[in-house]
């Protein structure tokens, strides 16, 4: 049985107006009394008064957002779920991963892990401790189900279009080796690249949290002189179209380039970009339809499934005689 309010305070020594401001976040506490409310809050079964109507579901996140990053995967999907979150009429709440106690049951009806791997893989244990479900996005892990985009479809669909248009060195950047996408990013690429018999040229990370070193990366790549660059990931789109016009590069006229879609952007770039498209909106919708889904359904099995990827097809591929 669920206690009220005035149980907890009096258990825990504070005031009604503390205990608010602990599930609330509006005003600091320490980081001693925050842990103690919520372990008291655990034990007694106390879910606070604004969502005892609403289900509500954290969105958990390396770093809270940053409009600086705005035109990132991680920043445009998250805008898209808290989106459709709200759309179904239930709660959302934003917290980085070092505020992993204030999850628990009764508060949290579900978890979407919108987090790099490297990050999720320091807290296993506390994920795997977690009873409600939980969900990642192009992640697969034994504690969650999943939705996950086809990278390697997307490298497909761009490397037939290049072909088609008679290229023959064509580029790679992966804005991460180590993740999912990346992964199947590389492969698709060998895989392709191999069955055409074409030469494999140097594949090389290109991200928006390393400019100096991605700048060197791409010098690499650009030596073995393609006539095609595929730029994958959302928020290298724009540093990589800019770049390549720094250093002299006429799109599509010197290289023809294809990028990830940045939606309501890269059809207004000069030249319009051929991009690969994951269809953020799709995904986010996909996305929280499963968490409701677990949400009314928790002893459902854990899932994965996979959403196509498109190539919107513009003005930055050139046909090579």
């Amino acid at each position: 049985m669920a206690t009220d309010i005035n149980t907890l305070a009096e258990i825990c020594g504070v005031s009604k107006s503390t205990i608010s401001r602990v599930f609330t976040g509006r005003a600091k506490v320490s980081e001693e009394l925050r842990n103690r409310v919520l372990q008291a809050a655990r034990e007694l079964n106390y879910r606070p008064q604004q969502v005892m109507a609403r289900d509500c579901v954290a969105i958990v996140v390396n770093d809270l957002p940053n409009p600086n990053r705005r035109t990132s995967f991680s920043e445009r999907i998250l805008n898209q779920a808290v989106f459709e979150i709200t759309r179904r009429n239930l709660l959302s709440e934003i917290i980085s991963v070092d505020e992993l106690a204030r999850l628990y049951n009764g508060y949290t009806k579900a978890v979407l892990l919108l987090m790099s791997e490297n990050y999720i893989e320091q807290h296993l244990e506390q994920f795997r401790r977690l009873s409600m479900p939980i969900l990642t996005v192009n992640k697969q892990y034994d504690f969650s189900s999943s939705v996950n985009t086809d990278h390697g479809e997307g490298v497909r669909l761009a490397l037939e279009h290049l072909h088609a248009e008679g290229h023959r060195r064509i580029g790679l950047t992966v804005d991460r080796f180590n993740n999912q996408a990346g992964r199947e990013r590389l492969e698709a690429y060998r895989k392709f690249m191999t069955a055409a018999g074409l030469p494999e040229l140097p594949v090389v990370q290109y991200t928006d949290q390393d400019y100096a070193g991605s700048s060197a990366g791409l010098t690499t790549l650009l030596d073995s002189q393609p006539t095609a660059l595929i730029a994958c990931g959302e928020g290298v789109a724009l540093p990589v179209f800019h770049e390549l016009q720094e250093r002299g590069f006429r799109i599509p006229d010197d290289i023809s380039l294809i990028t990830g879609e940045l939606a309501g952007v890269s059809c207004w770039m000069t030249p319009e970009l051929t991009t690969i498209d994951q269809d953020l909106d799709a995904l986010a919708r996909a996305t929280i339809t499963q968490l409701v889904t677990r949400i009314r359904n928790p002893q459902l099995p854990r899932s994965s499934s996979w959403l196509p990827t498109t190539l919107i097809k513009r003005n930055s591929v050139k046909k090579i005689q």
